[in-house]
């Protein structure tokens, strides 16, 4: 018998799998009801994760919800929303059973709802699929446990790894598969975080692309202490598009010239022992600004200085067949690949490039 209910789960984890990346900051959760062997509604965690799957899935059943059973990726929620909790109106709809793959480790709904359903006469199961949302919505779980948005790193590097030629002249490492795939990457993330550097040598556009057309126009932050970057670069073009948000230690004209044009600009001190931003704490405002996965495009300097301060969760690797040689500028500061405590998550072909997936052990 848990077969079947082990296939609508996994039918729920496959709708929050096509969905990710349109919820940000909320999870991406599915969700099916189930009568008679039949599936009658199904639904996903809106864009901008309002309303939740639950409640979505609840109002395309109807009446019909009665005595059904739901599948649904995450607890749901406890604290009250327009039409009050999922848990609630789940209540009211008499559904009959229900399947939740993880228990939602959110303090507002932690086991909550879990016990209210219970108390309700509800059939509750829980944790069956529970590896399936756990890698799906890693980001949302450890931003709550860590105080920090989820910070991944995207990287195109050399065999010899390198990220470029001692005078920058490289514009593409990877190819363009690879680079297809990197704006997956994008899609897959909430905001870009960069530095002044990268802006003035690249001039990026950090946009999504599909079939090369733009689909998505991320946020994006800029650690920028001294406040380098050109008034008419490609990223302050697209400010009507997109949030862009700046952490400097320069309050002077252009300051409020950003400011003016629309930027968020966060006045932040360095710190006196070496005269660098405080990365953790700049982290800590990012997530405080709704912001809870991150995903970094920058040079070997900043993802060293990351690394130093333990705040890096994912790394996206896209290595080609080719060496740059000893003058290149390294991915790393001081160390290789092979130094860091990695496990392999991912790994795939884009023609003669290698890309990597990897985590990072606790």
């Amino acid at each position: 018998m848990s077969d079947i209910h082990k296939k609508y789960l996994l039918k729920a984890h496959s709708l929050a799998y096509k969905n990710f990346g349109k919820t940000f900051p909320n999870p991406s959760v599915g969700c099916l009801i189930v009568k008679n062997n039949k599936i009658i509604s199904k639904a996903v965690t809106a864009p901008a994760g309002r309303p939740h799957a639950e409640e979505i899935a609840l109002r395309i059943a109807g009446n019909k919800s009665y005595g059904g059973t739901m599948y649904v990726t995450l607890e749901p929620c406890y604290h009250k929303s327009h039409n009050g909790s999922c848990t609630d109106q789940i209540i009211k709809s008499c559904i009959k059973k229900i399947f939740v793959a993880k228990v939602d480790p959110d303090p507002r709904t932690n086991k909550k709802s879990i016990k209210k359903l219970n108390k309700n006469n509800i059939y509750t199961n829980v944790g069956m699929t529970e590896e399936k949302t756990n890698l799906l919505n890693r980001f949302f779980f450890d931003s709550l446990k860590n105080k920090r948005p989820y910070i991944k790193v995207k990287m195109a590097i050399s065999n010899d790894e390198k990220i470029a030629y001692s005078d920058y002249s490289s514009k593409w490492i990877s190819n363009s598969k690879s680079r297809i795939y990197a704006h997956k990457l994008r899609y897959q993330s909430q905001a870009i975080l960069t530095t002044a550097k990268t802006i003035i040598k690249d001039n990026p556009r950090f946009t999504v692309r599909k079939n090369n057309k733009i689909i998505k126009y991320l946020p994006v932050i800029i650690i920028d202490q001294s406040l380098k970057i050109p008034l008419n670069c490609n990223l302050i073009k697209s400010l009507y598009k997109r949030r862009i948000i700046i952490f400097t230690s320069n309050s002077g004209k252009k300051f409020i010239k950003l400011k003016s044009l629309g930027c968020e600009i966060f006045l932040t001190k360095k710190l006196k022992s070496c005269g660098e931003f405080n990365l953790s704490l700049i982290m800590k405002k990012i997530l405080s600004l709704n912001i809870n996965n991150i995903l970094v495009e920058s040079g070997g300097i900043f993802f060293t200085k990351l690394l130093s301060r333990k705040l890096v969760d994912e790394l996206h690797i896209f290595k080609a067949s080719f060496n740059i040689g000893k003058l290149g500028k390294p991915m790393i500061i001081d160390k290789k690949i092979d130094n860091l405590k990695l496990q392999e998550i991912t790994k795939k072909n884009f023609r003669k490039d290698v890309y990597h997936h990897f985590s990072f052990k606790n």
